[in-house]
């Protein structure tokens, strides 16, 4: 009796490219402690030259591309070493040991092996960094041949220039050619020829799954790298996350690398170690198989083409004549889950019988509707998704052995159909693509910003339901949410309210702007610093607009014509970058202290939204914080803001506008020029001898101290407004460095900001008039009435500038009667 091979190391011994034949080999080898060893080599052929290949991007995309093709070569003898020709980084190295691991996770269970069993990928401490690249807006579409890819296919359809991508493994594929010419999408193919010997017996191998959507994930990676596409899109969905069963504590996914949990891995190692400008992306994420089911079957003119049945796409068998088996679980599956939504006669017609009817199928049934003992090894759904399907289906026959056996078993159908059908949350898909397949959507907060959403969606996409849920309409507007399947939030409302998916203005703005954006935030300074840097690139006479907070809201620039050299100079707040998934390529923080905690319940919170404008940036994008270095060309007579924290701004401003190519004279120009926002250390008048200035924009105590050091003598201070809890310790210390005199104190934080009045001339009040005639009594000739409040002011304005304006008001009423 021979003995068993007894394997041990797997060696990927390298990749070579071959610009005349268009082909990559990839080269394998298993040794043996008993025997010679076994040598495969797999061949990816391309359908067209690309232009030269550097050895940059080989090394980020064929490395990859090498390790998830040798899975197919390790199962035969799972050897307890893997030897590698190039290095790996300790994160990199867990990636490819957990996708092997969890790729494999169905053949180690079939073949009884303990996962531990398996190699782990060799690390070092190599650093790595990925690459940039010249793409277009345009999508890579993987075509399988069946309804899931079909359906992505249909929504891109007037959205994104899309190329369809098919694999053919070892011959061509004439289904998914069949759908791909339906489609009309022009087409990349890609042929991929595994190493004859794979298919030769091997003593003792093992034979099994490989996770097979994972290999063509890679392979999409390297096509769009290739032919310069943006986006990889399949369209796996929500279904793919359930397993099937657990072995030896590993849940057992037979459907692993369709899963979001598979994607958000190859998401996350594509931007950190491959490239930032290329995204995989399972399109239908957000859906059960059975939503998406639905929406195919509007799609009449497929009904005769699409298939499903595995054995249909086996690579080294004979394949069947007809496109449906009829006895596998795809296929009966698939028939379920269109039941509903098909007529009877045309389904029959697809799958050449009324597989409800055929009784040998009842126990599949039993195995897929989760009544037997699992969940069937194979791309199907879930229970709850499949007794839904049956439930509906009943509504037009029961007469069928399948339904008749099983629709007494199916309990609360009504609430099964309302679960599988709604939308699920799907944080791998990028913003762009998360309208596409609903039905409906609500406006969470309809001020300035949500107005002009709303325009955005009725032009962009006609067929959505729009709602709208704002607090001056409805009082109990957050209780209305579920009645929609997606809420775009206002900036204004915590995501901690948001009950059901939702996006923001500023996702969609960043997903879908390809200008340079130079984004700025920062605790203050943040309006004038961007209206800064936009002056200085209009006097370079730059094409620029303004957007965000100080300049049109940023949904607006989509719904008209955008000029591909135009800048984009966008104020991000913290509530606007406290859920954001993109980075500006220029980005700017002005100073960081606390404020806003209530909204983003701690410091911690709010500092971590604040960073997060750079948490996304790329390779060669621009991040400027303090403290800044910048030469500032005009004398300090010439600068027309006033304060040391100007300073800073106007030099954090020429910092963001290097890049540009903005010339000194161009900058100066700029500052010179540069007429101050309103309410920020903004002159107002002189009234008998003294001076009023307007900071309503300070709204924390740093900020007000930072107006003490601008101005001086301040004599008459108007503080307090809602309170946040600040501490107004070091305010206080500065009104006594700074010798203030009279104290305005507003409700509420008013009662906290002072720990002893002694030395301060008090009012507290409610009302602007009153502070005002206060100042007018107690302001000496020579000095300054400051509005500076450090606090919100909510509790008694709607707003900063309602403050702000009120004061003005009345300072020039003032004016007026003398």
């Amino acid at each position: 009796m021979a003995m068993t091979p007894h394997a041990t190391t797997f060696h990927f011994e390298g990749y070579r490219f071959f610009p005349k034949k268009k082909e990559f080999h990839f080269t394998y080898r298993i040794d043996f402690s008993d025997r010679a060893p076994l040598t495969f080599t797999e061949t990816i052929r391309l359908p067209r030259s690309p232009q030269k290949i550097s050895t940059a991007f080989q090394k980020k995309f064929l490395e990859p591309l090498h390790l998830i093709l040798g899975i197919s070569y390790y199962k035969l003898y799972c050897p307890p070493k893997i030897a590698l020709p190039f290095l790996l980084s300790k994160e990199q190295a867990t990636f490819w040991t957990t996708v092997y691991k969890k790729g494999l996770g169905e053949f180690l269970y079939r073949n009884k092996i303990d996962p531990k069993r398996l190699a782990t990928f060799p690390s070092s401490s190599v650093r790595t960094a990925p690459i940039r690249l010249d793409v277009e807006d345009r999508a890579l579409l993987g075509i399988g041949g069946g309804k899931d890819s079909i359906v992505a296919g249909e929504l891109l359809r007037d959205v994104l220039e899309t190329t369809s991508f098919l694999v053919e493994t070892q011959r061509r594929d004439p289904i998914a050619d069949r759908v791909a010419k339906e489609m009309g999408y022009p087409a990349l193919r890609i042929q991929r020829m595994l190493d004859p010997q794979i298919f030769l017996p091997h003593e003792g191998a093992y034979n099994g799954h490989i996770p097979i959507s994972a290999v063509f994930a890679f392979l999409g990676l390297l096509t769009s790298a290739l032919y310069g596409y943006r986006y990889v899109v399949v369209g796996n969905e929500h279904s793919s996350n359930v397993g099937n069963l657990r072995y030896r504590g590993e849940t057992i996914n037979h459907q692993w690398s369709k899963s979001a949990e598979f994607e958000a891995m190859l998401q996350e190692y594509t931007r950190k170690f491959i490239t930032p400008d290329i995204t995989y992306v399972s399109l239908l994420r957000p859906f059960f198989e059975i939503r998406i089911a639905k929406m195919f079957a509007k799609h009449k003119q497929y009904f005769s083409l699409f298939s499903s049945c595995n054995r249909n796409f086996t690579v080294s068998r004979e394949r069947p004549k007809t496109l449906w088996c009829g006895t596998c679980p795809k296929c009966a599956f698939v028939f379920l889950i269109l039941s509903p939504f098909v007529p009877r006669k045309d389904l029959c017609s697809i799958f050449g019988k009324n597989l409800f009817a055929d009784p040998s199928l009842v126990p599949l049934y039993k195995e897929i509707l989760g009544f037997g003992t699992q969940k069937p090894f194979d791309c199907v759904g879930t229970f709850e998704e499949a007794r839904a399907a049956l439930f509906l289906a009943s509504k037009k026959d029961k007469r069928d052995i399948v339904v008749r056996t099983f629709l007494p078993k199916i309990k609360h159908g009504r609430h099964l159909v309302e679960t599988v059908m709604s939308l699920n949350r799907a944080p791998t898909l990028p913003t762009r693509f998360r309208l596409l397949g609903l039905n409906s959507v609500c406006l969470l907060g309809y001020g300035r910003e949500g107005k002009v959403t709303h325009a955005y969606l009725k032009k962009t996409y006609p067929h959505l339901s729009i709602g709208i849920l704002d607090k001056s309409r409805d009082k109990n507007y957050l209780a209305k949410q579920s009645r929609y399947e997606l809420a775009v939030k206002t900036p204004g409302i915590p995501k901690t309210v948001v009950t059901i998916p939702y996006i923001t203005a500023t996702n969609l703005f960043f997903s879908r702007i390809q200008n340079p954006v130079i984004g700025v935030t920062g605790s203050k300074g943040k309006s004038t610093t961007a209206s800064l840097i936009y002056a200085m690139l209009k006097c370079a006479e730059k094409k620029v607009r303004l957007v965000g907070n100080v300049g049109e809201p940023m949904l607006g620039v989509l719904v008209g014509r955008i000029d591909p050299e135009e800048i984009f100079v966008v104020e991000l707040s913290s509530y606007m970058l406290d859920d954001i998934e993109y980075s500006p390529d220029v980005a700017v923080l002005t100073n960081l202290f606390p404020e806003h905690m209530n909204y983003h319940g701690g410091v911690a919170n709010y500092y971590r939204a604040k960073k997060n404008i750079f948490a996304f940036q790329r390779p060669g994008d621009v991040a400027i914080r303090p403290p800044f270095h910048a030469r500032i060309p005009v004398k300090e007579k010439e600068i027309p803001l006033l304060g040391p924290h100007n300073r800073t701004n106007i030099q954090a401003a020429i910092e963001a506008v290097r890049s540009f190519g903005v010339s000194v004279s161009a900058i100066r120009k700029a500052i010179k020029s540069f007429k101050p926002l309103p309410h920020r250390l903004e002159f107002v008048a002189t009234v008998q001898g003294f001076h009023f200035y307007d900071d309503a924009i300070s709204t924390t105590p740093e900020s007000t101290i930072m107006a003490l050091r601008s101005l001086s003598p301040v004599g008459t201070i108007f503080l307090g407004g809602e309170d946040r809890g600040y501490d107004f310790r070091s305010l206080e210390k500065a009104l006594r460095k700074y010798h203030v005199r009279n104290v305005v104190l507003f409700p509420e934080s008013g009662k906290r900001i002072l720990r002893s009045r002694r030395g301060f001339t008090v009012l507290e009040t409610r009302r602007m008039e009153e502070a005002v005639g206060f100042a007018m009594t107690h302001t000496r000739p020579g000095e300054i009435c400051l509005l500076s409040t450090a606090s919100p002011s909510y509790s008694l304005w709607k707003n900063f500038e309602e403050k702000g304006e009120e004061f003005q008001r009345l300072i020039k009423k003032q004016l007026v009667g003398k």
